[in-house]
């Protein structure tokens, strides 16, 4: 199986850069020209990488030729307040719709768009696949803009397009000033914890497990659409906060509501992942088990 992997170097990108190798597929890692991963990512057996900026993306299709799959994860300002910049956002749905027409001109079979809970809004009741959009950020908006957009389009000529749909992933690798990744920082120092109430439903799905559900995407015949990705583990956030102190064996003072929630508001996030389950998938690592993998990580 061929399959082309933009922003082939982030959180996501590179675990499933590995495990598609590691599967036997012949994978085109794209990264940024000067990506400082390059030499790393064409290491590993079975990987040409190119180097493409996103705002280059109308080339892509004549430069990995016809893939089977063409996983899209490349997307700027996802953090943070660059969620509310309309321009940043839009600029990021222009360019990926340029990639989705480029790769079906040149004979891509099947097309996996990255998306994000940030595409429902603010919702406090379990969310399924039929769940409205109802986004409250530009990026949200901009993400929602390119599932519809792509999927028409791609629906008209033939090819298959799925969404993962992620809501709260975490691992080894991820970004530093993540609520898990800074406070486990904080707890293994025995330093005070300032966090929100902490209040609202979450659920946490380990990296591991959401990349062994975007290969089922690329590989299995199933339904075309979005897919809700989640562990199904939903519980109030301050109970993952009190299990990683647990864990950690950690003296750190937890002082939940010293930070006030974003403008944003208040996030609570119940995925109901049936239809993820439908395909064969099942997560495998539990939250405290995955927190244990992290400090392994870290420890090394």
């Amino acid at each position: 199986m061929k399959i082309c992997i933009t922003a082939a170097n982030c959180f996501i990108g590179m675990p499933l850069v590995k495990k598609a190798s590691s599967l036997g597929c012949n994978v085109t890692a794209v990264v940024r020209v000067g990506n400082k991963q390059k030499e790393y990512l064409g290491s590993i057996p079975n990987v040409n990488v190119i180097e493409l900026n996103l705002e280059d993306y109308g080339k892509l299709g004549s430069l990995v030729k016809s893939v089977d799959c063409a996983v899209l994860l490349t997307w700027n300002g996802t953090r943070g307040q660059t969620r509310l910049d309309e321009k940043l956002q839009e600029s990021n749905y222009f360019y990926n719709m340029k990639a989705v027409k480029s790769l079906v001109k040149h004979g891509c079979k099947r097309i996996i768009t990255a998306g994000s809970q940030a595409e429902y809004g603010i919702c406090n009741d379990v969310i399924t696949e039929k769940t409205e959009c109802n986004p409250n950020t530009a990026y949200g908006k901009y993400k929602v803009k390119l599932f519809q957009d792509a999927s028409k389009y791609c629906y008209t000529h033939g090819v298959s397009l799925k969404e993962p749909r992620f809501f709260s992933l975490y691992g080894p690798g991820d970004y530093k000033n993540t609520l898990i990744m800074s406070n486990i920082y904080k707890m293994i120092s025995n330093d005070e914890c300032n966090m929100t109430p902490c209040s609202q439903m979450w659920d946490y799905l380990y990296i591991d497990d959401a990349i062994n559900g975007v290969i089922k995407l690329c590989t299995k015949e199933c339904l075309d659409g979005a897919y809700n990705f989640g562990s199904g583990d939903c519980r109030p956030l301050k109970e993952f906060v009190n299990e990683m102190k647990q864990i950690l064996q950690s003296k750190s003072e937890l002082k939940f509501g010293t930070v006030p929630y974003t403008p944003a508001g208040v996030v609570s996030i119940q995925p109901n992942i049936e239809k993820l389950r439908s395909t064969g998938w099942e997560p495998k690592v539990s939250f405290g088990q995955g927190i244990k993998n992290i400090v392994k990580t870290l420890e090394k």
